[in-house]
C-alpha cells in the first residue's frame, strides 16, 4: 500500500482548515449576537448620590446615569456589620434620564451608631450601593 500523495494531503489540510474556520465563526458570532439594548449594563447605570436619616426614615437619593427611562425595582438598608437587612421598599420607581429621584425608606426603629449600606436594584438587575454612617 502506497502512502498519499502530497497533493491530497494538502487538499485534506486546506478542508479542515476551512471546516474549522467555519465552525469557530458560527460559535463566535452566536456568542456576540446580542444587541448592546439588550444587555442590561449598557441600558441601566444608577448611582446613589446621597443618604440622609430623619429618626426612624432613611431617604436614598438615587441617579439615573443614562438618557434612557429606567425602573428601580428595589431599595434596601443593610447593617454593615452584620449585613443583615433592616428594611427595604419594594416599590416600583421610574427615574427618567439624568434625574434624581428620592426613595424614603421606613425602619422599626430610629439606627444607632454604627456603619451601614444602603442598596438599590434595577428592574433588569443593575445594582448601586452607597456606604455611610450614622454618628
Amino acid at each position: 500500500m502506497k502512502g498519499v500523495s502530497p497533493l491530497i494531503a494538502t487538499v485534506l489540510l486546506i478542508l479542515i482548515s476551512i471546516a474549522t474556520s467555519v465552525i469557530l465563526w458560527t460559535w463566535t458570532s452566536s456568542m456576540v449576537s446580542q444587541t448592546p439594548s439588550e444587555v442590561p449594563f449598557l441600558t441601566e447605570r444608577v448611582r446613589i448620590e446621597a443618604v440622609s436619616v430623619e429618626g426612624n426614615i432613611v431617604r436614598v437619593y438615587v441617579r439615573n446615569l443614562m438618557d434612557n427611562d429606567i425602573k428601580i425595582g428595589s431599595c434596601y438598608i443593610i447593617n454593615g456589620t452584620s449585613g443583615l437587612a433592616l428594611a427595604h421598599n419594594l416599590m416600583s420607581f421610574q427615574v427618567k434620564g439624568g434625574s434624581v429621584i428620592e426613595i424614603a425608606v421606613e425602619l422599626k426603629t430610629i439606627l444607632p451608631k454604627g456603619v451601614y449600606i444602603a442598596k438599590v436594584t434595577t428592574a433588569k438587575g443593575y445594582e448601586a450601593s452607597y456606604v455611610f454612617a450614622v454618628t
